[in-house]
């Protein structure tokens, strides 16, 4: 897989020195490419309408260095007619970089010439004051941040959030954390949009730190990675996707794409078998058996008769399994959608976990009843698939206390049971027992309607089944589930979205994926 990877702060640092070695070019000559293409991104944003003035705030570091060529370029190289204002915030006794020095001056030696070029040194009695129809670029700070933002420069941020003018930030919005929780007391500039140099970060995939990076557009200026740097986060895009899906053989058989036992339904619930039948087999299933009780097997055989059905012995839930009426060609198996939590159904459950030794797809009510019998996590068939959104994860593994501990209690989760955890909700969180984690990046709010869960279990059982490998059918999976909500979201609006839809478009999340813009990379 062609993977986009997630540096923490440590490793962009040292991305930066090995381009600067690797090209021969210095820290300033780096900075001028950086502020350079955000100049020319400023400029061809949707945002650079019809605008007055442009207000760039600036701080003493390189974030602020960053901040004063954009200024420059915008000045310099007839990007605007606007006028352009530096704003320098910098309290008294305030340390300027080394190269955030060469900046300034070289904004003053334009600022003489050029009648749009102009300076503002912020303070209490000397703030400008931005209107809705002014642009404001926000590069106070950058990802260098190890301590809260208050006092002076607090304020500074509380003035820009105050303004109506269209905000945009350089790297990150300044006061947020790049890589770990930012504290509850340091303030945050709220932008419109983050241009992140070079890599994405991590805070913008996380949901509490929504409030604050807007729309995100990454800004290519050539920096490369050692070989040899890793890091266990990763984005999964369109490129990788594609290079997980198989081409259909010529000569293909039913039995060339496996055969999936569902478990799932009861009397109460009917709908959560048959979205998840549904999924299996428009997910390419060669044949799909439904063990679940007489009354989902009846709305099963006329809504989707090409399932085949085994009958549960009791007429309101799943109790028993008989195996030896199964086949033998089973190739995978999902528990889970609409199952309840009955003790015959408990079981049940406990019985397959004995018996079954494949990789399990598991979601919903399955996780449920692992969360009140957690000694069962340890006899689950390595590898397997456990899909909990985040309610489901937390009786499984505990409360986290943030966001990023979300994702170091499910890295903690995924090595201590070998399992492959699917972290449901906006950009899913993939975890490999290996630790490593894939944000997926296809998918809508839309989504978030009942039984979209059970839709993915059954995608998912159809891939494990078909001879995807635990780790791949789990990344493919997501991302065309969440590619499916694409494809409806082009064309309706994605609050009309229900569950039932998704597997519809099952065939256009397919053909995007097989002829995919490699491009392709949201985090909206």
């Amino acid at each position: 897989m062609e993977e986009c990877r997630l540096y923490a702060v440590p490793e962009i640092r040292e991305c930066e020195r090995f381009t600067m070695q690797k090209r021969g070019i210095s820290s300033l000559e780096l900075m001028e490419e950086a502020g350079h293409a955000c100049a020319e991104e400023i400029c061809m944003s949707r945002c650079f309408g019809d605008i007055d003035n442009i207000y760039i705030y600036v701080g003493t570091g390189n974030n602020g260095g960053d901040g004063a060529v954009i200024a420059v370029h915008l000045v310099e190289d007839s990007f605007v007619d606007n006028n352009v204002y530096l704003v320098v915030c910098a309290p008294e006794k305030a340390r300027y970089s080394k190269e955030m020095q060469y900046q300034l001056k070289r904004w003053k030696r334009l600022e003489k010439k050029e009648v749009t070029a102009h300076t503002i040194y912020y303070s209490t009695e000397n703030q400008p004051n931005p209107t809705k129809d002014d642009l404001i670029v926000d590069a106070l700070f950058g990802i260098g941040l190890n301590k809260p933002v208050t006092g002076f420069y607090a304020d500074v941020i509380h003035h820009i959030n105050a303004s109506d003018a269209y905000t945009v930030s350089v790297d990150t919005p300044s006061g947020l954390f790049a890589d770990q929780p930012t504290p509850d007391n340091s303030a945050v500039v709220i932008a419109d949009m983050t241009l992140s140099i070079q890599f994405p970060k991590v805070a913008f995939l996380l949901p509490e730190n929504a409030p604050y990076y807007g729309e995100v557009e990454v800004v290519d200026i050539g920096m490369e990675a050692p070989e040899n740097l890793e890091t266990p986060r990763m984005l999964f895009t369109a490129s990788d996707a594609n290079a997980l899906l198989r081409p259909l053989p010529k000569f293909a058989h039913k039995g060339t794409f496996g055969h999936g036992l569902l478990v799932a339904g009861c009397a109460q619930m009917p709908g959560a078998a048959i979205l998840a039948a549904k999924a299996a087999m428009r997910g390419g299933i060669g044949k799909l058996t439904v063990h679940t009780v007489k009354s989902v097997r009846d709305i099963l055989a006329v809504s989707l008769p090409e399932a085949i059905h085994q009958i549960d012995d009791n007429e309101q839930y799943v109790s028993h399994i008989d195996w030896n009426t199964l086949p033998e060609n089973i190739n995978a198996v999902a528990l889970g959608p609409g199952l309840g939590t009955r003790q015959q159904t408990v079981a049940a459950m406990k019985d397959i976990l004995d018996t079954v030794k494949l990789p399990l797809v598991i979601d919903a009510d399955a996780l449920n009843m692992l969360a009140e019998n957690k000694t069962w996590l340890a006899y689950l068939p390595p590898h397997s698939i456990l899909t909990p959104h985040f309610a489901e994860f937390e009786r499984l593994a505990g409360k986290p206390s943030d966001d990023f501990d979300r994702l170091e209690r499910a890295k903690a989760f995924a090595q201590r049971y070998s399992v492959i955890l699917v972290l449901k909700g906006h950009h899913t969180v993939v975890t490999f027992p290996n630790g490593r984690q894939f944000f997926n990046t296809t998918g809508n709010a839309g989504m978030a309607t009942a039984g979209s869960g059970d839709v993915l279990t059954g995608l998912i059982l159809s891939l494990l089944a078909q001879g995807y490998r635990p780790e791949h059918a789990a990344l493919l999976g997501v991302f065309l589930h969440g590619a499916a909500g694409d494809a409806f979201a082009r064309d309706n609006d994605p609050r009309t979205l229900i569950a039932s839809d998704l597997p519809q478009h099952f065939p256009e999340a397919f053909d995007f994926v097989r002829n995919c813009d490699f491009g392709f990379m949201k985090f909206d």
